[in-house]
C-alpha cells in the first residue's frame, strides 16, 4: 500500500534492520563498545576527584579512617550534580547531603538479621520511588539506597558511631558543593541559553532541509531522518522548557534577562508549529510546470530563514549579534500575481504557503529582535511581548506527581517494590551467608536493575563486565604501588577520567571505576584480596537482579507499545478536534494540544527502541510498529497545516470530518489496548461541506494518511497482540 510518496511508513527506516535477528547477548555485548557522540566532561571529572581527592587527604593526614565518609559524601553528591540551573543544583545536591547525613541515624543500633532485611525492603523500595519525579531525584534515591546498604554492613553501630558519621558526611557534602557551586563559574543563565540555542539550531535544519528539497523525486515528509528531526525538535522544546522554567524559579529580582529567553521560546515553539505546516504545504503542493517559480522563491526564503535562525543560535551560544538577513516573504505572492493561470487548487496551495512566509517573517523578526538585547538587557517592545501569550504553567505538588504512581500499573510502581524486595532478598542470602563484605551483592543489585527488562540486561552487562576488568587492574595496581599516597593519587586520578568518560561510555566509567572503589576498601580495611570478593559478589547481585525483573512482576515492552501508541492517537484526535473548533481557537491552546501530542510521541518512541531491545522475532515483524509512530506523527504534522489554514479560513464547516476521523482514531485506539484487530473503516468518503480548495486538499491528506494508520494496526504481528499477562508468544 503506498501512501504519500512511500511503499511503506518505513521507508528510510534502518535503525532496527538486522538487530532483532541478531539475538539478546550479541546485541548487549556490541552495546558495551559502543561510544555515544559527544565531548568527555572533564569538569565533572575534575570536580569529583577533587570533591573525593580532598578528604581522603585529610582522613590520612589525620589518620582517622572515619573521615573517609566526608569522602564518599564528596564523590554521591558531586554525581548529582548534573548541571543545569544554579537553584536546581543546590536542591539537588542539599539533599543528598541532608538526607545522606540521616541515612546512618536511621539504624542506629546494632539489629538483628530480619531486622536487617526489613529496614532493606522499606529504604531501597522508598527510594526507588523517588524516580516518580525525575531522573536527577532518581539518582538521589539509588546513591541514598546504596548508602544505607553500605551503612547497614558496618561492623560497629552506635549513637556515638552515628553521629560521627553524620558529621563527617556533611562536611563532605559541603565541600562537594563549595566546589561545584562557589569556585566554578556561577552564570544562572547560560544552561537554558544554550538549551534554547538547541531549539534554534532544531529549526534551522529543519528550514534548511526543506529549502533543499529537489523538485523531482519522492515526498521527503516520511522518511526516516524527518521523523528523528521531528522528535529532536519536540525533545529541545521540553528540555528548555524545564531548564527555563526551573532557572526562573523563585527569582523576583532578576532582570529582562529571563523574559527575554521566554520570549525567545515561545517563539521557537510557534516556529516549529509553522515550519511544521510549512513542509506539509510543500509537500502537497505541485512543482512543475508555472508553479515551479513559486517553489523555487519559497524555498529560496527558507534557506534564508534558516540563516537568520542560525544568528540566533550565534546569540544565544556565544553572545554574538545577529543580523537579519534580506529575504522577502511576499515574493511568492508576487510571482502568484504575475502568473494569475495557476489552476485550483495550486493557486490556493500557493496562497496559503505565503501567508506562512509572512508569519515565518515575523516571527523571525521578533527572534532576531530580542536575541540582540540579550547581552545589552535592553527591554522588549510591546510588539515583541505579544508572543507571551502563555503563562507559566502550574507546577504539580510532589504528592500529586507521586500520587500518579501509586498504582500497579504504574512502571515506578513496579520498579520500587521489585527493587526492594531483590534487594531484600540479596541482603538476607549475603548476609545470612555470611559473605565477606556481603553489601556488595545488594549494591549490584540496586545499580543493575533497571525499570525495563532490557535495560537491566545492558546494565548488568555493563557492570559485570567493568567490574571483571576494573578488579583484575585494582590486583595489579595493589602489587606495583607501594606506598599508601600513590593509591590515593591513583583512586583520585581514576575517579576523575572515569566520570570524565561517563557520558560517553559507561562499561569504560565501570573499568575505571571498580579499580578506585576496591583500593579504596582495600585501604580501609587492609585485606588485599578484595578484588576477588567483588567480582564474586558482582557477579551474584547481578544474577539476582536479573531473576527479579524475570519473576517479579515482569513487563516486557510488547506489552506496552500498543497502549503507548493509543495515547498517541488519542492525543492527535483531540489535536484535530481543537483545530476544527468554531470560532477557532487560540494559537496558544494549539500549541499546547500539539505539544501533549509531541511528549505521546515521544514516550511511544522510546517504548519503541526499549522494544528492539527485547525483540526475539524477525525484523520484518516490527514494520508496522515503526508505520504506526511515522504515520501519527505525520498525521499531527498534517494537522497542524490544517491548524494554519484556518487562521485564513475559519469558516469552513469540518464537523462531517472531524466525526469521520475521531471514531477512527478512536476505534484504532481501543483495538491497541485491546489487542485485536480494528473494525473496518467506514466505506462511504466523509463529506467536506463548505470547505475551499485548500482545506479539502489537506483533509484529504489526512484521510488517506489515517487509512495507512489502520493499515498498519490491521498488520501488527500477533507477538504485539500478546495476552494480558505479559507473556511473548514464541515466534513462528
Amino acid at each position: 500500500m503506498r501512501e504519500d510518496g512511500g511503499d511503506t511508513a518505513a521507508e528510510g527506516w534502518v535503525a532496527p534492520r538486522g538487530r532483532a535477528a541478531r539475538g539478546h547477548l550479541p546485541r548487549h555485548v556490541a552495546g558495551l563498545f559502543r561510544f555515544q557522540p559527544g565531548r568527555p566532561a572533564v569538569a565533572a571529572g575534575l570536580r569529583t576527584a577533587l570533591a573525593l581527592g580532598v578528604p581522603l587527604m585529610v582522613s590520612a593526614l589525620l589518620g582517622n579512617p572515619a573521615a573517609s565518609w566526608a569522602g564518599m559524601a564528596g564523590l554521591f553528591v558531586a554525581l548529582v550534580d548534573k548541571g543545569g540551573p544554579y537553584r536546581t543544583r543546590a536542591r539537588s545536591m542539599g539533599t543528598m547531603t541532608v538526607l545522606g547525613a540521616g541515612v546512618g541515624l536511621l539504624i542506629v543500633l546494632p539489629s538483628p538479621f530480619w531486622v536487617d532485611v526489613a529496614l532493606t525492603l522499606f529504604w531501597v523500595t522508598a527510594c526507588g520511588f523517588a524516580r516518580s519525579f525525575g531522573d536527577t531525584p532518581g539518582i538521589v534515591g539509588m546513591l541514598l539506597a546504596n548508602l544505607f546498604v553500605v551503612s547497614l554492613a558496618l561492623p560497629q553501630r552506635g549513637p556515638a558511631a552515628a553521629l560521627v558519621q553524620a558529621a563527617w558526611f556533611v562536611a563532605g557534602g559541603l565541600w562537594s558543593m563549595f566546589l561545584a557551586l562557589v569556585l566554578w563559574p556561577l552564570r544562572p543563565y547560560r544552561p537554558a541559553r544554550l538549551a534554547i540555542s538547541a531549539c534554534y539550531d532544531e529549526l534551522a535544519d529543519l528550514a534548511d532541509a526543506v529549502a533543499g528539497w529537489p523538485m523531482e523525486g519522492p515526498s521527503r515528509v516520511g522518511t526516516w531522518e524527518s521523523v528523528q528531526r521531528a522528535a529532536r525538535m519536540r525533545q529541545s522544546l521540553e528540555a528548555a522548557r524545564a531548564m527555563l522554567g526551573a532557572t526562573r524559579q523563585g527569582r523576583q529580582e532578576e532582570s529582562g534577562r529571563g523574559e527575554h529567553l521566554l520570549v525567545l521560546l515561545e517563539d521557537a515553539d510557534a516556529l516549529s508549529l509553522l515550519l511544521t505546516a510549512m513542509s506539509e504545504a510543500l509537500d502537497e503542493a505541485p512543482r512543475q510546470g508555472a508553479c515551479r517559480a513559486a517553489r523555487i522563491e519559497a524555498q529560496h526564503a527558507l534557506g534564508a530563514l534558516a540563516v537568520e535562525l542560525r544568528g540566533v543560535v550565534g546569540a544565544l551560544a556565544r553572545g554574538s549579534v545577529p543580523a537579519p538577513t534580506s529575504w522577502d516573504a511576499e515574493r511568492v505572492t508576487r510571482v502568484l500575481q504575475v502568473d494569475g493561470g495557476l489552476p485550483e487548487p495550486a493557486r490556493s496551495q500557493y496562497s496559503h504557503v505565503a501567508g506562512l512566509l509572512g508569519r515565518l517573517r515575523e516571527y523571525s523578526a521578533v527572534a532576531l529582535d530580542v536575541a540582540a538585547r540579550l547581552e545589552s538587557g535592553k527591554p522588549l517592545p510591546e510588539r515583541d511581548l505579544e508572543v507571551l501569550g502563555q503563562g507559566a504553567r502550574r507546577k504539580r505538588s510532589a504528592w500529586a506527581v507521586l500520587r500518579d504512581h501509586l498504582t500497579p500499573e504504574s512502571v515506578v510502581f513496579r520498579h520500587a517494590l521489585r527493587l526492594g524486595i531483590t534487594a531484600s532478598v540479596a541482603t538476607a542470602l549475603a548476609e545470612g551467608l555470611g559473605l565477606n563484605h556481603w553489601y556488595w551483592v545488594t549494591i549490584s543489585v540496586i545499580v543493575v536493575l533497571q525499570p525495563y527488562a532490557g535495560l537491566t540486561t545492558e546494565k548488568g552487562l555493563q557492570r559485570v563486565a567493568g567490574t571483571f576488568l576494573g578488579s583484575v587492574m585494582a590486583m595489579g595496581l595493589a602489587h606495583v604501588l607501594p606506598e599508601r599516597w600513590m593509591m590515593f593519587a591513583a583512586i583520585v586520578l581514576l575517579v576523575c577520567v572515569s566520570v570524565s568518560v561517563r557520558p560517553l561510555n559507561f562499561t569504560v566509567y565501570q573499568v575505571l571505576l571498580a579499580p578506585a572503589l576496591v583500593l579504596l576498601a582495600e585501604i580501609q580495611t587492609g585485606d588485599w584480596r578484595l578484588a576477588g570478593v567483588r567480582i564474586l559478589n558482582t557477579l551474584l547481585g547481578g544474577g539476582l537482579a536479573l531473576l527479579g525483573i524475570r519473576l517479579l512482576w515482569p513487563s516486557p515492552e510488547h506489552a506496552r507499545f500498543g497502549e503507548e501508541v493509543a495515547c498517541v492517537l488519542k492525543a492527535d484526535q483531540a489535536y484535530l478536534r481543537d483545530v476544527a473548533r468554531t470560532p477557532v481557537s487560540s494559537e496558544v491552546a494549539l500549541r499546547e494540544a500539539r505539544r501533549k501530542v509531541g511528549v505521546a510521541l515521544l514516550s511511544a518512541e522510546a517504548s519503541f527502541q526499549r522494544l528492539l531491545s527485547e525483540w526475539k522475532g524477525p525484523a520484518k515483524e516490527l514494520e508496522p510498529g515503526m508505520a504506526l509512530i511515522t504515520y501519527a506523527r505525520r498525521f499531527s504534522a498534517a494537522v497542524t497545516a490544517l491548524a494554519a489554514s484556518r487562521a485564513w479560513h475559519p469558516g469552513a464547516d469540518l464537523g462531517p470530518v472531524v466525526r469521520y476521523v475521531s471514531d477512527a482514531l478512536e476505534e484504532l485506539s481501543a483495538a491497541l489496548v485491546s489487542r485485536r484487530v480494528p473494525s473496518a473503516l467506514k466505506r462511504e468518503a466523509p463529506d467536506f461541506g463548505d470547505a475551499d480548495a485548500l482545506a479539502r486538499t489537506q483533509v484529504e491528506r489526512l484521510v488517506r494518511q489515517l487509512r495507512v494508520l489502520h493499515h498498519a494496526v490491521e498488520r501488527m504481528p500477533p507477538a504485539l497482540r500478546s495476552s494480558e499477562d505479559g507473556a511473548m508468544p514464541a515466534p513462528a
